[in-house]
């Protein structure tokens, strides 16, 4: 897949004028969206199922090499970025709004499936080819039931009962996976995915070290030297990488203009966030806005 300048909000384009609630997404579609070293934060959940290839990604800051047969989920609100993407690399998949999910009956305020989904670790999990072929059957299932005359009996309950076991089956997979391959981390390994997910949360608000610290109930220079070990980069460029990442997000929003940007990122005016953002990337709002 070519990259190439193109204004997109998420996976959905901006263009596309109809709030989508459900949509199956073939290969074509998904190359026709996506772009690479582009960021994206997602409004719909996904589920995706690649078939061929491979892709990294970068996902709330943690990057992830999603292989063949692999089962790849993305939530609302959660920032990501498709860093490299194979030549050969395939995938399928489907695409909802969480109105969609609560109207088949899907709660998301209980200790649901989705709730268990947002405290994922990883957000792929590899499937073996009967997991794969099952998936992609149900998926064709769907496709046909989203592509039927209107006139159709039953129609609203054929779709709705083809997602519902395209959507159980993806979770059960997670399920599972989460059940049989639980991972005993060390004490750098849980502060190190502590702080990402503070940071993902709060990164808005707060660009301080010693912030992220003391809510792990760690020194400031602790935090730093286990972060620095784990992973070979500095707390303070986490931090940034976050804002930064946010920003663009933020920027690509035509609705709002680079003040507004600088007061949703907690600068005190757009003059100190210009800037930062140049500082960091090398180019003004402005000019990053023209760009993209």
């Amino acid at each position: 897949m070519k990259k190439m300048a193109a204004h997109h909000q998420g996976i959905w384009k901006v263009e596309e004028q109809a709030p989508l609630t459900l949509k199956v997404f073939t290969e074509q579609d998904f190359s026709s969206r996506i772009v690479v070293g582009e960021v994206y934060k997602s409004t719909y959940f996904s589920i995706f199922i690649v078939t061929k290839g491979s892709m990294l990604v970068k996902h709330n800051l943690r990057e992830f090499l999603v292989k063949e047969n692999s089962l790849l989920f993305i939530l609302p609100s959660t920032i990501y970025e498709f860093t490299e993407i194979s030549p050969d690399f395939k995938v399928v998949g489907s695409v909802f709004s969480v109105d969609y999910m609560s109207q088949t009956g899907i709660i998301l305020n209980t200790s649901s499936v989705v709730k268990v989904m947002t405290g994922a670790y990883q957000p792929y999990y590899a499937i073996n080819n009967e997991e794969r072929d099952l998936l992609l059957n149900l998926q064709e299932i769907l496709r046909k039931a989203l592509a039927e005359e209107s006139t159709v009996a039953f129609l609203p309950e054929m779709r709705k009962h083809s997602f519902l076991s395209l959507f159980y089956h993806a979770a059960s997979i997670y399920a599972r996976y989460n059940v049989s391959h639980k991972v005993k981390l060390n004490r750098r390994e849980e502060l190190t995915i502590g702080f990402l997910r503070l940071l993902a949360k709060h990164y808005k608000e707060e660009r301080s070290v010693k912030y992220y610290a003391d809510r792990l109930f760690v020194t400031p220079k602790h935090l730093s030297q286990m972060l620095k070990v784990g992973t070979g980069r500095t707390t303070g460029s986490f931090i940034d990488r976050a804002v930064i990442v946010g920003a663009k997000v933020l920027l690509r929003d035509p609705s709002l203009n680079i003040a507004q940007v600088a007061q949703e990122l907690n600068f005190a005016d757009q003059f100190t966030f210009a800037k930062y953002f140049k500082k960091h990337t090398g180019i003004t709002p402005t000019q990053f806005r023209t760009d993209h």
